[in-house]
């Protein structure tokens, strides 16, 4: 069986070799069965380092688009208006040509593997994409989704998408991690209700706002990508 592709995007404040190193032992468990196989990409977007990553790992710290131009989540009016400003819609319009460029050139991937800030962007590219191809296929280039420490999209008042008031609306297989003592496990509770409930699974963990390291965890995360393929092949 071939293992299933992954295009993967790292945090804020990071970059594609750090994300390896963050995922080494997931990587090193998948690829020990020929269960998956990844590719990295760097944001193309300057950005300070973000948590724990500041003389941990080296430099250059990137992101996908532009975040040091808003303001705090609270104030949403503000909010609302820098996310219909023309320098973040053009930042976010990049960041998915970025990935659509990258699905044509080194593509098909099976599925988008994303930490906090990418599994934002990866959640936001495959609502864009529905939205904007809705004759296509509901999974867009992916068949599938991981999401570590994700939160939802934006929309464009500064709120969250809400799936209490939206309901699923990623209608692909995915995955979903979340630590418990993570100041952003509620919104990665959000992000797991926006995602078609039959195809999700939710592995939760105790620690806060990581890629899990923990033999258990780490197992966890390994089972749950592994039970894609056959939730794949039902699409």
């Amino acid at each position: 069986m071939a293992p299933l592709r992954f295009l993967c995007l790292h945090g804020l404040g990071s970059n594609a070799d750090i994300f390896k190193s963050q995922l080494g032992p997931l990587i090193t468990d998948l690829e020990r069965d020929n269960s998956a196989e990844f590719t990295f990409v760097d944001g193309p977007v300057a950005q300070p380092a973000g948590p724990g990553i500041a003389g941990v790992y080296d430099g250059p710290y990137l992101g996908y688009f532009r975040c040091d131009q808003l303001p705090p989540a609270h104030d949403v009016a503000a909010l609302g208006q820098a996310l219909r400003s023309n320098v973040f819609r053009e930042s976010i319009a990049a960041a998915f040509h970025l990935i659509s460029a990258i699905v044509e050139d080194e593509g098909p991937f099976d599925g988008v593997l994303g930490f906090s800030h990418g599994a934002t962007l990866a959640a936001a590219f495959l609502l864009h994409y529905t939205a904007t191809r809705p004759h296509d296929p509901p999974w867009g280039p992916f068949r599938c989704a991981v999401f570590i420490a994700g939160l939802a999209p934006f929309e464009e008042n500064g709120r969250r998408i809400r799936a209490d008031e939206r309901g699923a609306m990623v209608k692909l297989p995915s995955v979903h991690v979340a630590g418990r003592e993570d100041e952003v496990f509620e919104e990665s509770l959000n992000l797991y209700g926006l995602c078609e409930r039959d195809g999700a699974a939710l592995v939760v963990h105790e620690k806060g706002h990581l890629v899990p390291r923990e033999r258990e965890d780490l197992m966890a995360v390994a089972r749950a990508i592994r039970g894609l393929e056959s939730k794949i092949v039902m699409i």
